[in-house]
């Protein structure tokens, strides 16, 4: 009696579940990613400190290999009531939708008067646009030092954090000090690099 062979059919894989969690993955990138500004990019120097920058609450003031003076804060939240509070203070009013735009700036370097039409530019052209830096001098009472109280009034417990390139000349350092000891600020982090201890270097 003959044998009756089974028809062979290709194996066939159901990619449901794989198309599945593939979208749930590009979902979580879209909803938690943050915004790309056009932040110059700043080198900072190095130092063979072990202390940690905390990464929540916290302000921090970049000078770029230029001295121009970039402001930003942690927290979303946080980034719109130091936009009202400054607003109120300078008269100015921002709609939602500004407001929702400057949430997603972790950094930004513009002068009060042109903060508004630079928001009011389409979400996809605000990175286009090069950031001419914060106003600061001498005399402790500049833009900066304006941006500094409004997030402080935002959120007190807000620690400060100063990042400056190594390129950046010493007279730019001096103002935003200046600003900072303008309100009684003298405790403050600096963002360094990396460094490898010397041999037989103890941390106390």
């Amino acid at each position: 009696m003959a044998v009756v062979k089974p028809k062979k059919h290709p194996p066939h894989t159901d990619m449901t579940a794989m198309t599945d969690v593939a979208f749930l993955l590009l979902t979580f990138f879209i909803m938690t990613a943050t915004f790309k500004s056009n932040d110059a990019e700043i080198q900072t120097p190095t130092s063979i400190s072990q202390t940690k920058v905390p990464d929540d609450e916290i302000m921090v003031i970049s000078i770029d290999k230029d001295g121009k003076v970039f402001f930003g804060i942690d927290a979303k939240p946080t980034r719109v009531e130091m936009l009202d509070n400054l607003a109120q203070s300078k008269g100015i009013s921002f709609t939602d939708s500004e407001k929702a735009k400057f949430a997603l700036q972790s950094s930004f370097g513009f002068p009060i008067n042109q903060l508004k039409p630079w928001l009011s530019l389409p979400k996809e052209q605000l990175a286009s646009v090069k950031q001419p830096g914060i106003k600061v001098d001498s005399t402790g009472t500049s833009e900066l030092a304006d941006w500094v109280y409004a997030a402080r009034k935002a959120n007190p417990q807000l620690r400060i954090a100063l990042k400056g390139d190594n390129l950046a000349k010493f007279p730019v350092f001096k103002d935003v000090l200046a600003n900072l000891q303008s309100q009684n600020i003298n405790k403050f982090s600096l963002i360094t690099g990396k460094e490898q201890a010397p041999a037989g270097y103890k941390v106390d």
